[in-house]
């Protein structure tokens, strides 16, 4: 069917033999055009990130949910996977994930990033005492 598609032009061709030429040049340049739009769409398409697979899963954030004697069991995007990790992990650590072996993830701990409070302090400290922010 997508190659059907991408061939559109050279289908439309037999209108030429089919009408005179008066009738058959605007009918042929909107077969083109709308080619044209189509892979336009088709170009962008193929341009946009991955969404599914091994590709997508990779160095995303995860949070264990249980630690047991082989291995743990990790929530990712929804979804629950067994997973393996050269550190020690408990439950309601972030992790990332760093590889995939047939349905085992391995995943390493995710240097967090700074608490709420730690951001609220930061920020009051770069605006000053007077609440305004400080040039320099």
């Amino acid at each position: 069917m997508c190659h059907l598609i991408l061939m559109l032009p050279v289908l439309g061709l037999p209108v030429f033999w089919l009408w005179p030429l008066s009738e058959a040049v605007p009918v042929y340049g909107v077969i083109l055009a709308l080619s044209i739009l189509v892979y336009v769409y088709v170009i962008r398409a193929m341009r946009q990130p991955v969404e599914t697979g091994a590709e997508q899963i990779l160095h995303s954030i995860g949070k264990v949910i249980e630690v047991g004697a082989k291995d743990s069991h990790v929530r990712v995007h929804s979804e629950i996977w067994r997973a393996d990790s050269a550190e020690r992990l408990k439950a309601g650590d972030q992790v990332e994930i760093i590889g995939i072996d047939g349905l085992k993830l391995r995943v390493r701990k995710h240097a967090a990033s700074p608490s709420s409070q730690n951001r609220a302090a930061l920020h009051a400290q770069k605006r000053g005492p007077s609440g305004c922010a400080r040039s320099g």
